[in-house]
């Protein structure tokens, strides 16, 4: 396991050389963040320590080769001295011999043929001398070469020594400087964090006052539901009382029907008792009875008065009670219109601090957009898809420990850690993190996406080229961010829809626009129009960028569209003659890269002016390994076609990221059209997508590493296609 500061972990990284690190010069602009200053020359000045800790352990093995070297070169020096002294001596006492041999040659000449048989023996041996003393010389200059070549080898080494000591002393003098930056950095940061404290307060206390708002708004709209059921109650009080007061009413009618009914009796009976008395002349027993009966019906009378009195009195109550339910009722209605407008109050308040909150993060996107496109970097988004399927009911589990995300501080929403399964199971995962422009969790929709590149999408009306790509792994959720669904629409129908939106409002500034679409495929290495039936006989798609950096192909068919539902129509057509099939990792996997283009002319009768924008959006077919793919066939080509050229796009990326002269465009069909996007005057923006399952996480680091080295890049400052009307 590296260390994250080891020059190991930053080279393999970085893909730099010692000298790219020493020579890297940091610039900033004048109105970029002192915080982001401050955290790029802090990362920087841990590389370049790391860096000189580098080239101090270079330094101390070279000087420990140099002295094995040096102490091995004296030994063999030695050894061949002293074989050279032997060779010497041998030659010396062969010479000697030779020159006996001779004087004995020319005193023997006259002798006999035994003699000159002798004598050529004797010569025989003199040429088997000659020739060990030419081996001996041959050897001798060998030992010399070696020689030759050691001390060159010497020179060479300590020519390397001393580039790296005035390496070292030049990293040095550059830390120091650094150094004096980076107090000069802290003192603006710490104005900047005085600054960005009072923002945080302020909108610390907007959040407050929304929180407040919400729950005063909600404390009321608890008090209303409880005062409309107290006057529901009372409502329904009021009705029973006033059906309460009608039965009243209606008994009391009745007693006093029945009372007029008694009293009527009454004067009959004495009528009829006086009419006794005068004609009968009825005796006293007859004259008692007439009597009981007479204080019998009395007392009848006497308590149906009593019940009518208390019935008067229950009629006055019930009056009594219903004057107080309606008094009652209209101070309720007064206090619930105080209370609605009071609600209505802090719903306006509350609208009015949402609508600045929004505000602020409109503006903060607008500088973000602004900040990156004066750096002129690639801006990168990562995005984490859902569990889909079978992943959700065997992966639920693993994905909070697979992909992490900062819950609060500055990465918020930018940063995200990978944890990789380790390769055996004694050994611990290992935890990666990156930071990119945006990062997008499982649960963000494509509405939440397509804000935070709308206003990219904005600038191809503007006179902009934009071009906005998804790389990643097989089934890691490309074409669904791009394209969509009918439910959940993509990126493009959501470009269209904002691109025809915004033409439209422009008419009335006097702008008039002229739209094409184009889509086409790269399939196994060929260009092929998603449009058009067939090219003409012997004739194949070209690229070709003229010195604007306006992209064109040859025989491709652009479409006029004026709504949304014609790029509807095309999106539908294209990707039926799309290249699309089965592997062992996806079973719709795309297997080509698709590439639309909308070409937009713009122009202004009343300014005069004349814009030309291009907006490509592109889904990247995905990168996947042959043992995991298990491909074969035309399936094998079309999976070796493809990493064939996302490697390409890596070549490139990397030449980019080192500032190499040369940038291998060319490499692959990819590459050479992607070329003014890459390397041009363009807006750029690339999605990484992630798949949150384990079996995927060597992949995914793989395009996570791909995407920081893409997001490194500077591709310069994107500049306005815009020209006087002729």
């Amino acid at each position: 396991m590296q260390n994250e500061d080891s020059w190991e972990h930053i080279s393999q990284q970085l893909g730099w050389s010692v000298a790219d690190c020493l020579n890297h010069k940091l610039s900033f602009k004048k109105k970029e963040d002192p915080k982001a200053k401050h955290e790029a020359m802090g990362l920087h000045i841990k590389r370049l320590r790391a860096a000189g800790w580098h080239l101090l352990h270079v330094m101390e093995r070279h000087e420990l080769d140099i002295t094995a070297l040096t102490g091995c070169l004296e030994r063999e020096e030695k050894a061949r001295t002293e074989e050279a002294a032997e060779h010497a001596t041998a030659a010396a006492a062969l010479q000697k011999d030779i020159a006996d041999l001779q004087a004995r040659l020319s005193q023997q000449q006259a002798a006999t043929a035994q003699q000159s048989a002798c004598a050529q023996q004797l010569q025989e041996a003199v040429e088997t001398g000659k020739g060990k003393l030419a081996e001996s010389a041959a050897f001798m200059r060998k030992l010399q070469d070696e020689q030759t070549r050691a001390k060159e080898q010497i020179a060479e080494y300590a020519t390397q020594v001393s580039s790296l000591r005035e390496l070292h002393q030049q990293a040095q003098k550059y830390n120091t400087q650094l150094q004096e930056y980076n107090t000069k950095l802290q003192q603006d940061v710490a104005l900047s964090d005085d600054k960005l404290q009072k923002l945080q307060v302020a909108q610390h206390k907007w959040a407050e006052e929304g929180a407040e708002l919400k729950g005063r708004l909600t404390a009321h709209e608890a008090q209303l539901e409880v005062m409309q059921v107290n006057m529901r109650e009372a409502e329904c009080a009021r009705s029973n009382l006033a059906e309460d007061l009608s039965r009243l009413r209606m008994e009391l009618e009745k007693v006093s029907a029945e009372r007029d009914s008694s009293n009527q009796a009454n004067v009959a009976l004495k009528a009829e008792l006086d009419r006794y008395r005068d004609v009968t002349g009825n005796t006293v027993e007859a004259l008692e009875r007439e009597k009981a009966v007479k204080a019998q019906l009395e007392t009848q009378n006497k308590a149906q008065a009593e019940v009518n009195q208390g019935l008067q009195e229950g009629l006055q109550v019930l009056k009594q009670q219903k004057a107080l339910a309606e008094a009652l009722a209209e101070g309720r209605g007064q206090e619930v219109q105080g209370l609605k407008q009071e609600v209505h109050d802090l719903t306006g308040r509350l609208t009015e601090a949402e609508s600045r909150v929004q505000q602020g993060e409109l503006i903060r996107r607008k500088l973000h957009n602004t900040i990156l496109e004066l750096k002129g970097n690639i801006r990168v988004f990562c995005r984490v898809r859902p569990l889909v399927g079978s992943d959700a009911l065997t992966h639920t589990a693993a994905v909070d420990q697979l992909v992490q995300f900062p819950s609060s501080g500055d990465l918020l929403g930018r940063a995200i850690a990978l944890q990789v399964p380790a390769d055996k199971p004694q050994q611990a995962p290992q935890k990666y993190d990156f930071a990119f422009d945006k990062v997008f969790a499982p649960a963000a929709g494509q509405e939440e996406v397509f804000d935070e590149i709308s206003q990219l999408v904005q600038s191809a009306l503007d006179g902009y080229k934009v071009c906005i790509f998804a790389y990643g792994q097989t089934g890691s959720g490309k074409t669904h961010t791009m394209l969509g669904t009918p439910e959940e629409r993509g990126m493009i129908p959501r470009a269209m829809d904002q691109i025809f939106a915004s033409s439209a409002a422009m008419e009335a500034e006097g702008w008039s626009f002229d739209m094409k679409a184009s889509m086409l495929e790269i399939y196994n290495e060929e260009y092929k129009d998603l449009l058009s039936k067939s090219l003409p006989a012997g004739k194949k798609h070209q690229v070709s960028h003229d010195d604007k950096g306006v992209t064109s192909v040859s025989f491709l068919e652009g479409v006029d569209v004026r709504r949304p539902g014609r790029v509807a129509d095309l999106l539908a057509r294209a990707m039926r003659q799309r290249a699309v099939g089965a592997t062992a990792t996806n079973e719709h996997s795309s297997r080509s890269h698709m590439v639309f283009s909308l070409n937009i002319t713009g122009s202004n009768a009343a300014s005069g002016q004349q814009v030309h924008g291009v907006l490509n959006l592109i889904d990247l077919a995905g990168s996947e390994r042959l043992s995991k793919s298990l491909a074969q066939g035309d399936r094998l080509k079309e999976t070796q076609a493809i990493n064939k050229s996302l490697s390409a796009l890596g070549d490139v990326i990397m030449a980019l990221a080192n500032k190499e002269a040369h940038i291998p465009y060319r490499n692959s069909k990819l590459t050479y059209l992607l070329q003014p996007c890459l390397g041009g005057d363009a807006k750029t923006l690339m999605f990484v997508n992630v798949a949150p399952v384990p079996e995927a996480a060597n992949e995914s680091l793989c395009s996570l590493r791909f995407a920081a080295k893409v997001n490194a890049c500077e591709v310069g400052t994107a500049r306005r296609n815009v020209a006087a009307k002729q």
